[in-house]
């Protein structure tokens, strides 16, 4: 069954979806894919065809449901 990429961090935290769900950043800007801030820092699970966005530095720290989690820093200086 598939999962949305914020029931596979979720997941990976070890939280509840509601409250990743509700650390949603930037939804108008961080669409595809979608960018949730957790733990102070920012996660992401794109699909395949999705690339990272860019001005992050994102690195692996997981895979769920085979979609890769990574994670980036809040301070992104």
């Amino acid at each position: 069954m598939a999962k949305h990429a914020n029931e596979i961090i979720a997941f990976h935290l070890g939280w509840d979806i509601r409250d990743v769900t509700d650390g949603r950043y930037q939804p108008t800007r961080y669409s595809n894919p979608s960018i949730y801030v957790g733990s102070e820092d920012y996660y992401c699970a794109p699909t395949a065809k999705q690339k990272l966005p860019k001005g992050f530095k994102w690195r692996q720290v997981g895979e769920w449901y085979d979609r890769k989690v990574f994670c980036a820093p809040a301070n992104r200086e």
